[in-house]
């Protein structure tokens, strides 16, 4: 299990990364960067993963209020709950197999509700419709 924490610009360059197998780290690093004053408003983000999926980006161009901005937010990241959880999904009775392509806030709003499975999560959403 990792956890990758980087900078990226908007042409998808990457720098300043750090990768780690603990939570803990991975969160002060994501706050770190978040603290960085002198990328305020300018084109950059900053990205928290988790093996191969997105926890969280930070614009730090974004408004205070936009979904692309975590300060003062960390604490709605979806961590994941289960580590070392892998491998293929139960199959559900009449279920099939779906490709979506969500944006960040989604998947990580799906994440918390499926308490760290995405289509868990879409799942619960949608029977609140």
């Amino acid at each position: 299990m990792s956890y990758r924490i980087y900078l990226q610009t908007p042409d998808g360059s990457t720098f300043e990364r750090t990768e780690t197998g603990s939570r803990s780290i991975a969160e002060s690093s994501f706050r770190a960067f978040l603290g960085r004053d002198e990328l305020k408003g300018k084109p950059v983000s900053v990205h928290l993963t988790h093996d191969r999926d997105t926890l969280a980006v930070h614009r730090f161009d974004a408004a205070s209020r936009s979904p692309d901005n975590w300060r003062n937010k960390v604490e709605e990241i979806p961590w994941p709950e289960e580590e070392g959880k892998r491998g293929r999904p139960r199959e559900l009775d009449g279920g099939a197999r779906h490709q979506v392509y969500l944006d960040a806030r989604s998947i990580a709003r799906a994440k918390k509700l499926g308490k760290g499975n995405v289509s868990e999560g879409i799942r619960i959403a949608l029977s609140r419709v």
